[in-house]
């Protein structure tokens, strides 16, 4: 979880929430050890046993890392390979290229969905890698513009320029994905929309959905982005009220219809798009609605838990005008609780057997999982979303409250919400469990310590 600020953190709301959203922040130590993994990542890439290698035009570091919106507890990496001639669904390239990933053992949890590659860097960095289709002109750059720009134009003539503009535009989002990233950086140039970003983000790692779900940060983002906008527009520089209006944007999918027009106009829009709902547009592509098949029912899953969120909201407020401390651990909350997670409710690879325990840090940067069983990926993304989201706000609450022993705070915090029943072991039994999940964080005196959270399965 990386360092966190020892001086005491404010007391209303407001203040609380936007110190605790720039503690979010990763320190640049972690940011150099990310890019380490990229360089590495990408000379393997680029190695002589990677058939492919000849037709990668260019390997782009995208998503939060690019966008400098990551959440150093939980950071993870998006890389889009444009690929010189290969066109959409890139079915030889991504089976030929998850066959490279798993024959290095620096590459685990490797899992192919749709076009996304997904998999564990090092036991610690979550990446996905994309690819997508380069339309730059090998014959180099004309009238001064960037590779970004001409990516852009090229891939938006061709959506234009097929059958199905709808559908093309869905599939070659991707090739946009430089642009957005580029969006998102002039936003925050304006807004400073970055700290409602960082919230918005953690706010969705409590929130337990099961599946995956594509875009999930950016859908975040984007909807931090306009909430920021509407607040600042009002003349109102205020996060509280900029995370109020978040969760009440993402509580009405019924009634969502975000798009700008900085990379498109309006009439570009076509009205069956302009009236879908929810609408969330990609900012970088006018056929491409966000919200669009598994997403719209991921918004409207998330939407429950958002009434919920305003509703501790609301009681947070209530607190503070009391003069009592903001409760942070109350407000953050994951939902649903530990015993209602979707994986338990069906009976699928059911925990037990938890061991938990605080230990000496050892230098780990970044929350680490160790699985000697296998286990549904959806069901480990969501116990490291739980897990990891539940510590940085445990420590933090901590912190805030002026715990003397922040370690046995967090110890508690965590055996409480697992479950009051549960089995506790020595450390020497911990290292025999199916699962590990080892998560770096500072205590009261700023010395790095872990928690070990270990269970069967």
């Amino acid at each position: 979880m990386g360092n966190t600020n020892q001086t005491p953190m404010s007391t209303d709301p407001c203040s609380a929430l936007k110190e605790f959203a720039d503690n979010l922040a990763p320190t640049q130590s972690l940011v150099t050890e990310v890019r380490r993994i990229i360089d590495r990542l990408t000379r393997h890439l680029h190695s002589t046993t990677f058939k492919w290698k000849r037709c990668i035009n260019r390997i782009v570091p995208l998503g939060s890392y690019a966008k400098k919106s990551s959440l150093r507890f939980m950071m993870d990496l998006d890389l889009v390979v444009y690929l010189n001639d290969c066109e959409y669904p890139f079915n030889a390239f991504l089976k030929d290229l998850k066959e490279h990933i798993e024959h290095s053992d620096s590459y685990t949890n490797c899992t192919l969905n749709g076009t996304c590659l997904f998999f564990v860097a090092e036991g610690t960095l979550h990446v996905d890698l994309l690819p997508a289709t380069n339309r730059v002109p090998r014959s180099g750059l004309s009238q001064g513009k960037s590779a970004q720009e001409v990516q852009r134009e090229m891939t938006l003539a061709y959506i234009l320029d097929s059958s199905n503009p709808f559908d093309e535009g869905y599939k070659q989002s991707t090739g946009l994905s430089e642009t957005a990233v580029e969006f998102v950086k002039r936003k925050n140039e304006v807004f400073h929309c970055s700290t409602l970003a960082r919230l918005a983000k953690f706010w969705s790692k409590t929130v337990c959905v099961e599946g995956f779900h594509s875009g999930r940060s950016s859908i975040m983002e984007y909807i931090a982005i306009r909430s920021t906008e509407i607040e600042q527009n009002t003349g109102r520089e205020n996060t509280l009220k900029a995370f109020r209006r978040f969760l009440t944007i993402v509580s009405n999918p019924e009634e969502m219809a975000i798009y700008w027009t900085d990379n498109y106009d309006k009439a570009d829009i076509i009205s069956t798009i302009k009236n879908s709902r929810p609408l969330l547009l990609d900012p970088t592509n006018p056929y491409n609605n966000i919200l669009r098949g598994k997403n719209k029912s991921f918004m409207m899953e998330m939407a429950k838990f958002a009434r919920v969120s305003m509703d501790r909201l609301g009681e947070a407020e209530y607190r503070a005008l009391r003069g009592e401390p903001v409760d942070l651990l109350s407000l953050f909350k994951p939902q649903p609780v530990w015993a209602q997670l979707p994986f338990i409710l069906e009976r699928r690879s059911q925990p037990k057997n938890f061991y938990v325990s605080v230990r000496d840090g050892g230098g780990l940067k970044m929350p680490k999982t160790v699985t000697k069983k296998k286990m549904e990926e959806s069901d480990r993304e969501i116990i490291e979303n739980f897990l990891f989201s539940f510590c940085e706000v445990s420590v933090v609450d901590a912190k805030l409250t002026g715990s003397q022993d922040v370690s046995e705070k967090v110890l508690g915090d965590v055996r409480r919400m697992i479950t009051p029943g549960a089995q506790w072991s020595l450390w020497s039994l911990i290292l025999t469990s199916d699962v590990n999940f080892e998560i770096p964080f500072t205590d009261g005196n700023n010395t790095s310590k872990v928690l070990y959270v270990s269970f069967d399965m």
